[in-house]
């Protein structure tokens, strides 16, 4: 394994009916079955990245061949953001029933934690815990390793070759722009620089080379070498999430980006633009984008742009 794991964990979950963003029960088990990682979910100060990320559950319709990601959430119909509040407020969100089979993703930087030590934990997990008032139990079908790098290689070629990114957020994702740093204010604008400014941040500060240059230059570099289409905010959508007691706008849905291809002619004279892909896409899949990562938002998947996608 290398500095990076991905792990996808299949649990049947039963026990559990309310309103809850799921990766809240998932942090609980994690922190129940592992108990080293508890640390790392703590709140941090200063702009250090956590090298860990969780996603919500999720669960596979064997019938419509579609994936849910499971979570209470209300979607705002109006257009105006004051009736938009409004609604919000007096609106109930989606309720989470839990009994069934599920899955979620676990993604770390090995200078966290031993992957072997997240494998032996997992395989201990309680049977029952006592949560949010209610005794929900589990049961471990599959643990599955990912290979981060291997996972970034194919999508950087997929991608390369169809000359386009599709970004699907595959939990809701709260972005963050980098050129506020100060301010702890979202955007809701999925520009490249945007979307991956958090994993190149943690990039650059686990491979011991961050200084504020070489992150600007590396997005810099991704804002050029990929172009919005101009459908960009057609497959986006907001839904207020209930985490905590106060529902909080995330993003989900997905964007599309074009190669700009004079740029990619330049940059291929300069770089192994696969191999910069590589690394970019690796912690991207692996610790996903925004703000909230350890807490279960900005999971993504990253495909390639099939000709006629705009």
């Amino acid at each position: 394994m290398g500095e990076l794991a991905l792990f996808k964990v299949t649990v049947g979950i039963t026990g559990f009916s309310g309103y809850l963003y799921t990766s809240k029960l998932v942090k609980t088990l994690l922190i129940k079955s592992i108990p080293e990682l508890s640390k790392h979910f703590e709140p941090v100060k200063g702009p250090v990245p956590k090298l860990l990320h969780i996603t919500p559950l999720y669960v596979f319709n064997r019938e419509t061949g579609k994936v849910k990601c499971i979570y209470s959430y209300i979607e705002c119909k109006s257009k105006n953001i004051i009736k938009c509040r409004e609604e919000v407020a007096s609106a109930r969100p989606t309720r989470v029933e839990l009994n069934g089979v599920y899955y979620f993703y676990v993604g770390v930087h090995s200078s966290i934690i031993d992957e072997s030590k997240i494998i032996a934990g997992l395989q201990e997990m309680p049977k029952c815990i006592d949560f949010m008032g209610q005794r929900t139990c589990f049961e471990l079908y599959e643990i599955e390793y990912q290979d981060p790098h291997l996972a970034a290689s194919e999508a950087a070629s997929r991608v390369l070759s169809s000359n386009g990114l599709k970004v699907v957020f595959s939990s809701p994702a709260m972005l963050r722009d980098p050129l506020r740093p100060r301010r702890r204010v979202k955007t809701f604008l999925p520009t490249p620089i945007n979307v991956f400014a958090t994993p190149v941040y943690a990039m650059l500060y686990a491979k011991g080379k961050y200084a504020r240059k070489n992150l600007m230059g590396q997005l810099l570099r991704l804002h050029r070498f990929f172009n919005e289409t101009y459908s960009a905010l057609g497959g986006l959508r907001v839904r207020w999430v209930y985490y905590s007691k106060k529902p909080e706008p995330a993003l989900v849905g997905y964007v599309n980006y074009r190669i700009d291809e004079e740029y990619r002619d330049h940059l291929s004279s300069r770089i192994s633009i696969q191999d910069w892909l590589r690394e970019v896409f690796a912690y991207t899949m692996t610790l996903g984008v925004g703000a909230g990562r350890a807490a279960g938002f900005g999971h993504v998947l990253l495909k390639p742009l099939h000709a006629g996608s705009i």
